[in-house]
């Protein structure tokens, strides 16, 4: 029995009594990788080695290597480990783009205006470095055009980075199709990349990289019911790339420093359990996401969806706002309520500023710092759906106009 199975919904719940609504931010640990944890703690050797102990690690970094590659269609050797999707988005982008800023001198790069931290400020560095950028506005459902992208393409374009699943407001890109004008453009010369972070994707899409048509693409554990400080990188064979971190050459030489077999291992068994059955919980999911939003409309008549429509959005993500209601308040009070939740991406929780993603999708300024976001487990149920509608009812009831 799968873990998401609705006859044991609260089996990777910590917390009692509470509902955790914020999974785009971090996730529990499943039963099925927390077992696998606990096995690979007794594993303590440096698989740089040549002992029993250090071949006992290697062994396990090799099979996580393979585990990983077979659950997204690649080569183990198209496989890098890295300590976070930060990481592995970094070693994306500095590694296309370094080697051919010296090679090159001016080249252009670009992405979108709703990408996360992660990709925007490796690429707003890379501009003293002489990288022209590009970043491509959205509509009201965060979707990029893919004509103003092909129009955008020029001479010395030698990357593209769309994420595949927007964080703050579960926007889906139509990476295939992004890959397809960009093959268009490769016809020609080989020196165009295409990136796609694709950490907020793995419990609700499928990541079969051949079908997606993507050079580099990034995973984080956090995100897909596995342990923080693991993450990784897949690099298409003949994507050339310069190192992150020097030192003892692991990782194809790219990211030096000794193994972590626990964190590849878990993250491997993670992604192998994100991508099985993923059709029968992205639609039970989504169905009991528009549930919620229903008993909120029923209770809140002046709630406002916020980003796209159900096609085009993660399974998981409700992101809402209510008129003179400040959402900072609102999550500190639904927390009270027993309900995480949270306003935007928790790498820019620290901004006072409303988020950079909801203002792209042109939001009115006075709505802007309303937007909550919620994004629910494969484990949520109906009446969990229903108790989340009427804590923000008391919510809103109590904080309105503050």
């Amino acid at each position: 029995m799968n873990f998401w199975s609705a006859k044991k919904p609260r089996e990777i719940r910590r917390n009692k009594g509470r509902i955790y609504a914020d999974a785009a931010a971090a996730t529990p640990l499943s039963p099925k990788v927390r077992a696998e944890m606990e096995r690979l703690l007794e594993v303590f050797g440096n698989a740089g080695g040549l002992h029993q102990e250090a071949q006992a690690a290697k062994r396990v970094m090799d099979d996580a290597r393979e585990r990983a590659a077979k659950a997204i269609g690649a080569h183990a050797d198209e496989i890098i480990f890295t300590a976070s999707g930060t990481e592995a988005n970094n070693l994306a982008l500095f590694g296309v783009l370094q080697k051919l800023l010296r090679e090159q001198g001016k080249v252009h790069a670009i992405t979108t205006a709703i990408e996360h931290a992660s990709v925007l400020e490796p690429l707003k560095a890379l501009t003293a470095d002489g990288l022209e950028l590009t970043m491509l506005p959205v509509d009201s459902e965060g979707l990029i055009d893919v004509k103003n992208l092909r129009e955008s393409l020029r001479e010395n374009t030698v990357l593209v980075s769309v994420q595949m699943v927007n964080s703050e407001i579960g926007t889906i890109q139509n990476i295939h199709e992004i890959a397809k004008e960009i093959r268009h453009e490769k016809k020609n010369r080989s020196d165009i990349f295409f990136h796609t972070d694709a950490s907020q994707a793995p419990l609700w899409l499928n990541l079969e990289v051949e079908k997606l048509g993507v050079d580099l693409l990034t995973l984080d554990a956090q995100k897909m019911l596995g342990p923080k400080g693991a993450g990784l990188l897949f690099a298409k064979r003949g994507t050339k790339l310069t190192p992150l971190i020097y030192g003892g050459g692991q990782e194809r030489g790219l990211r030096s420093g000794t193994e972590n077999p626990l964190a590849a291992g878990a993250l491997a068994a993670a992604l192998e359990e994100a991508q099985q059955g993923i059709d029968e919980r992205a639609a039970s999911v989504a169905e009991l996401r528009d549930y919620c939003f229903s008993e909120m409309q029923k209770l809140l008549s002046p709630i406002i969806w916020n980003g796209p429509k159900a096609e085009h959005r993660a399974a998981n993500n409700l992101n809402i706002s209510m008129p003179n209601l400040e959402a900072q308040m609102a999550v500190i009070a639904l927390n009270v309520e027993g309900i995480a939740a949270s306003t935007r991406s928790a790498c820019d929780i620290g901004s006072e500023e409303p988020s950079e993603v909801i203002k792209a999708i042109g939001t009115p300024q006075a709505l802007a710092g309303t937007a909550i976001r919620f994004t629910f487990l494969p484990t949520f149920t109906k009446a969990e759906a229903e108790h989340v509608a009427q804590a923000l009812m008391r919510v809103y009831e109590k904080y309105r106009n503050q």
